[in-house]
């Protein structure tokens, strides 16, 4: 089978199905200088249909030198809800994350229609569906296409 779906028809696909399966979907994001790792990343928001925002996916769809051949998903971030943990339950001495930088606690933000404060989850999904030619679309093969397709799965299972 040729190659025939591009790789934003195809992220649209996957943003419809999973409107009508879970009522979320997806909506392009930019990325600030320094957010991501190479100029080819994408960056789109998991959009709740009543919630709003609900985590962020980076897209590291296309082969380039130095890159790994494979495709993957790799949890960033989890979700978590941070009003009500108990850090004296964790049993953890005091400054124990003092020598790990910023990061590890955040303020969360508030969700509509859930109680409390959450942590919203980064994931990134990372493919090798070839390169791309300047202002061509890129194409995917059916092999490229099922891949994309079950590891988005493995990501929106992480948001």
């Amino acid at each position: 089978m040729s190659p025939y779906f591009s790789t934003g028809t195809a992220l649209l696909g996957l943003s419809k199905l999973f409107s009508r399966l879970y009522g979320i979907s997806f909506k392009p994001a930019s990325i600030a200088p320094g957010e991501a790792w190479h100029p080819s990343v994408r960056k789109v928001d998991v959009m709740g249909e009543t919630e709003g925002l609900i985590g962020s996916i980076y897209c590291d769809l296309f082969s380039r030198e130095g890159k790994p051949h494979l495709a993957a998903h790799y949890t960033v971030r989890c979700s978590r809800r941070v009003d009500d943990d108990d850090v004296a339950g964790d049993g953890l001495p005091d400054g124990w994350a003092d020598g790990l930088g910023e990061g590890l606690d955040t303020e969360g933000v508030a969700i509509k229609g859930k109680q409390g404060r959450y942590q919203l989850p980064i994931v990134v999904l990372t493919t090798d569906v070839g390169t791309v030619q300047n202002g061509q679309p890129a194409l995917l093969s059916w092999n490229d296409l099922e891949t994309l397709f079950h590891e988005m799965g493995h990501a929106i299972h992480c948001e």
